[in-house]
Parts: C-alpha cells; structure tokens; sequence
C-alpha cells in the first residue's frame, strides 16, 4: 500500500493546510494546559479547585451545545473557526499578562476559562465537522478524523514535556504567551483555505424548529444515539486526566513540574501511538463497535492499575495505556459519528456529540476533583476505571447485541446526504 493510499486525507491541498496550522496550535494548547493546571495547584493545593476551574470551563458545551448546532449549520464554518480560534489567542495572552505581572489569583484564572469555555462551546463542535469539508475525498474522512487525532496526540506528548520545562526554567506565564503565538499559524491556513466558505442549511429563521429537526435525526438513528450514551458515561467518569494526572503527580507521587511533564507525556505517547497506527490504516481503517469497546476495555483497565500502586515507572507506562486506548476510543466514536450524517445535519449532530464529549466535563470534573480531595487521586483512577469496566460490560452483553446486530462497521451505516 502506497503513502497516498494510507494517507489520503493529505492528498487534499485545504486538509494539508489544517494538517500544519492546527498542528502547531494544538502543541501551544498543551502548553496551556499544562501550566494552567500547575498554576491552581500551586495557588490552592487543592484538587477540588482544580475540578471546579474545568467545570467552569467546560460548562458552556453542556448548556449551549445543542442551540449552537443550527448556527453550525447555517453559517460558513471557516468564519467561524477564524473568530473563535483569534479570541483563544487573545485569551491566552490576557493570561500571560496577568501572571507575568505576579499578581496572579484563582478567581483571574476562572474568570478566564469560563470565556474560553464559551469560545469552546462553539469552536469544538466547528471544528469537528468542518474536517468533512476539507477533504476532496470524501472515502479519506475516516483517515482525516484519525490524523486529527494524531496531531492532538504527537501535541499531547511534546506540548506537556516543554511545558514542564518550561514552568521549571523560566515559570508558567511562558506556557500562556506560546500559546496565544501559536494560534496565528491556524489562522493563517484558515485564511489560504477554499473550503468552509459555504452555509449546507439554509438560514431558515426556524431556530427551535432546527434544534428539534436535529434531535428527531440523531433518535431516529439509533446507531447513532447508543454511541452518543457511550460516550457521555465514559467522558464523564474516565477522562479527566487534566485533574487526575496533576493531583496524583504533586499530591499523591509528591513530583515536580518536570517529572509531571513526563507523566502528562507518557499518555500523549499512547495516545500518538494509537493516532498513527489508525493514520495509517488509510481507507481500509474502519470504524467497528469491536473497535470502540476494546479501546473502552484498555482504558479502564490501566486506570484501575494505577490506583492499584504508586511507582513512578510504572505509572507512566500504564498511563501510556492509558493515552491509547482513550484515544482510539475517541476516533473511532467521533468517525462513526460523523460519517454516518448528513452534510446538512452534521453541525447539529457533532452539536450533540460535543454536548457529550465536552459538555460532560463539568460533572465529570466535579466528581473527579471531589474523589480526589476525599481519597486521594489514586482512588479516583480506580474507581474511575472500576465504573467504565462494569459500565461497558452491560453495554456489550445487555444493549448493544441488539442495538448493534449484524454492525461489523458503521460505515456500513453511512447517510451520505439524506
């Protein structure tokens, strides 16, 4: 098999645009993160501080996700994308101003996510469906969702490993002002795109009667519902290593910044890892409940591992395990996903993914941080594993041998435009 046939979404001049400028975006991203959840630590010391701040953030895509979708579908979604991706940039670098002035507190930093996380309620599910568009081929989706996923990983592990260094060297305003630069090369390839320069819906005036159009498509499918489920629990229970890592690396394993790092890198490298090998699968990569339940099953089992012991080795590998299998449960719910709806629902269906995906971090965060704070943050790896092994077991024996039957892939499903 030729790099053209494993690697088809690159083939597409727009897509390779986004391949670059994202690429780069994402590692200041990770930057961002890393020294975002250092700095709470190191003003509170607390866990539950911590939860709360990504509660806050994510807080918009749980209340807002579902009336965002018809504007997804009603506007150009590069327009979109060149706003929100230029309010993240200065965002961030209202941040580094702050900090750099040694001023800093907790209300400034919550303040602060809770406007990302408007940003975010809009920009994620944007994103998600403008990949559809970037790409010529439209049989290249698959391999462009999983070179996505692939950028966000090899992002995961660099992004983390110079943050750390960073925040040891020079301190952690410097992780805030990377970023804010980072995001004029995504704003540069959105600008030289010629894809996303159309509206699929028309601008009906409709508003609620869109919102219900899209809630009767997503029920009606139920392939498409069942995932959605899937996704929500384990979001909402298992991926919320933003709290976790941290508390467990300062509170738990009592690290440093720079071992922290690693930690936070160790899981990118799974999750990288997963990336390429699904990258390379080209078309003949397809997504299969087999696939999503296998990746569900890894997760949860390393997570309860890690809760099981507290040596610093063997928690980066089994975080590594980690990064793996959430990543390719992540691809492979997000391609079947979108795959199988319409271009003119796909705002309004990644809508409701990203209500989901990202929407449940709030609650997600809340028990996280809580767990955390009561029994430590290896505890919350082992009951957050715990609950995904017994929820995913019921899923695989009691829901979907029927909701699933005679689905070896759901591209089977594919609803090309109807």
């Amino acid at each position: 098999m030729s790099i053209k046939d494993r690697l088809p979404a690159l083939a597409s001049r727009d897509y390779r645009l986004w391949f670059v400028g994202q690429g780069i975006s994402v590692i200041g991203t990770w930057l961002q993160n890393t020294g975002q959840a250092w700095l709470v630590l190191k003003l509170t010391n607390s866990p539950l501080k911590l939860g709360i701040l990504t509660s806050v953030q994510y807080l918009p895509s749980l209340l807002l996700s579902l009336f965002i979708g018809p504007i997804l579908d009603r506007y150009p979604k590069r327009s979109i994308l060149l706003w929100t991706q230029s309010l993240f940039a200065f965002s961030a670098a209202l941040l580094a101003a702050i900090v750099f002035s040694g001023r800093e507190q907790y209300w400034h930093v919550l303040a602060i996510a809770a406007f990302t996380g408007l940003v975010t309620a809009v920009d994620w599910p944007a994103r998600q469906s403008f990949v559809s568009e970037q790409v010529e081929d439209k049989d290249a989706v698959v391999n462009a969702i999983a070179l996505n996923s692939t950028i966000f990983n090899i992002a995961r592990v660099i992004g983390p490993a110079i943050g750390g260094a960073l925040i040891a060297v020079v301190g952690i305003p410097w992780t805030f002002a990377l970023n804010a630069l980072s995001y004029l090369a995504v704003i540069a390839s959105l600008w030289a795109m010629r894809s996303g320069r159309v509206a699929y819906a028309p601008k009906s005036g409709r508003y609620r009667s869109d919102i219900r159009e899209g809630l009767t498509y997503i029920r009606k499918r139920k392939s498409i519902s069942i995932l959605l489920i899937i996704v929500g629990v384990i979001t909402t229970f298992l991926l919320n290593f933003n709290i976790l890592i941290p508390s467990y690396a300062k509170l738990t394993l009592g690290l440093g910044a720079d071992r922290y790092g690693i930690l936070m890198s160790a899981m990118g490298v799974g999750a990288m890892l997963a990336g390429i090998l699904m990258s390379l699968g080209g078309r003949a990569l397809q997504p299969k409940p087999a696939y999503i339940f296998g990746a569900g099953f890894i997760l949860s089992i390393a997570m309860i591992l890690i809760g099981l012991q507290r040596n610093f080795i063997i928690s980066a590998i089994l975080l590594a395990a980690c990064g793996f299998g959430m990543s390719s449960f992540a691809t492979m719910c997000n391609t079947s996903v979108q795959i199988q709806s319409s271009s003119a629902m796909r705002g309004r269906v990644m809508a409701a993914y990203n209500l989901v995906f990202v929407g449940s971090t709030p609650l997600g965060s809340l028990y996280t941080g809580q767990i955390s704070d009561m029994l430590g943050s290896d505890a919350g790896f082992l009951v957050s594993g715990i609950i995904g092994l017994l929820f995913l077991l019921s899923m695989r024996l009691f829901v979907t041998p029927k909701a699933f039957k005679d689905i070896k892939s759901f591209a089977q499903l594919k609803d090309a435009e109807g």
